[in-house]
């Protein structure tokens, strides 16, 4: 029984290391991701797909 479930928590633990480590990241970056669009730039316009 204790070692089904170390084989579990081995198998989730680095699944979790990695969540935690990118949500941490996303937290402490959005203010570098936001920019303020260029209004001086010619309007760009969707084209049709072929």
């Amino acid at each position: 029984m204790l070692k089904k479930l170390l084989v579990v928590l081995a198998i989730l633990f680095p699944s979790a290391l990695y969540l935690y480590i990118v949500n941490k990241d996303q937290n402490t970056t959005p203010k570098a991701e936001q920019t303020q669009p260029n209004t001086t730039s010619q309007p760009q316009y969707q084209t049709p797909d072929k």
